[in-house]
């Protein structure tokens, strides 16, 4: 089984027993941003993605992996949309190339909730170049943008969510082909999210160094943002970013939302 992963922080706990000595099963992971996993998906070069959820939204074909996801309730630290101008002023935004699901969330709250719908453009992950060329820029997956230059708005788009709906947002689940989603994919992937849930301190100690971030940072992301389940309020945070994106015109139309059952 080949499993697709974003390389973020958030991600660790779903995937590193895959790397443990109490693995099991035959699976090979892929590490690669959320764009490129649903590139991946797509082609069939992958046959499950802890990816962006708004690939699930568009993209037939694929089913939600059950009680598994990436999502929060209110600010989320890492997805976050830094601006030189206030928010209702902005004009234009530079877009991290490697977001699906928080690209869409940008365009629907600074809509919604600011009255604005700038010009928008695909950037690589760089603030400081895209500051220097634009009134703002989305970043996600970095929990090191702190220091920032003087008079810089930041603005958590899962924080603006909660601020605008009441709801959670959910930013990943393990999205699966119809065609290769199976019992043993279900049971291995809810095995890893198991071991990782009880392991969320030691994994914290670990990537804290590899990642050359403040351990108690990593903490409070493991243990106070980040939450790994998928229950009916998530859902129906997710359905109702679905409508959004409909309404918003992000995706043509609105997609059953299926959870794999492990039937072939």
């Amino acid at each position: 089984m080949r499993i697709g992963s974003v390389p973020y922080l958030n991600g660790k706990p779903l995937v590193d027993w895959f790397h443990s000595d109490s693995a099991e099963g035959d699976a090979e992971i892929v590490y690669a941003v959320p764009s490129q996993l649903a590139a991946m998906l797509r082609s069939g070069e992958i046959d499950v993605a802890n990816c962006s959820i708004f690939e699930g939204l568009q993209q037939p074909g694929l089913t939600l992996v059950p009680n598994i996801s990436i999502s929060a309730d209110g600010a989320v630290k890492s997805v976050r949309l830094f601006s030189k101008v206030p928010l209702e002023d902005i004009r234009t935004i530079a877009l991290d190339t490697s977001s699906l699901t928080s690209t869409a969330l940008t365009r629907i709250l600074l809509k919604e909730s600011f009255g604005v719908t700038p010009e928008y453009h695909h950037h690589a992950p760089d603030l400081s170049a895209m500051l220097s060329q634009f009134d703002a820029g989305l970043i996600i997956g970095d929990l090191k943008l702190f220091d920032l230059e003087p008079n810089t708005i930041v603005y958590d788009l899962g924080q603006g969510w909660k601020d605008l709906t009441g709801m959670p947002f959910v930013y990943a689940g393990w999205l699966a082909r119809e065609d290769r989603a199976s019992a043993e994919m279900i049971r291995l992937l809810t095995a890893a999210k198991a071991w990782g849930v009880e392991h969320l301190e030691p994994l914290a100690v670990k990537w804290a160094a590899a990642m050359n971030l403040p351990p108690d940072r990593c903490r409070d992301y493991f243990f106070n943002v980040m939450n790994y389940g998928l229950n009916d309020c998530q859902l129906d945070g997710l359905r109702l970013f679905q409508q959004k994106c409909v309404e918003h015109r992000l995706v043509s139309d609105l997609l059953p939302i299926t959870m794999a059952r492990g039937c072939s």
